[in-house]
């Protein structure tokens, strides 16, 4: 499921994302720079199931 991601100052959809680690896009309407970063590193289902 994509999420939308918005400027943190004006609010403009700078795009929708999946899952991702880290993305740093400026807004075109503003010039701020929005920076994301993930809560938890992405891991698959063999290192997941490792785990446990």
């Amino acid at each position: 499921m994509l999420k939308d991601f918005r400027c943190g100052h004006c609010k403009r959809l700078l795009a929708r994302m999946g899952e991702n680690t880290e993305l740093q896009i400026k807004c075109s309407r503003c010039g701020t720079l929005n920076h994301v970063k993930a809560v938890e590193p992405r891991v698959n289902a063999s290192e997941r199931d490792e785990r446990r």
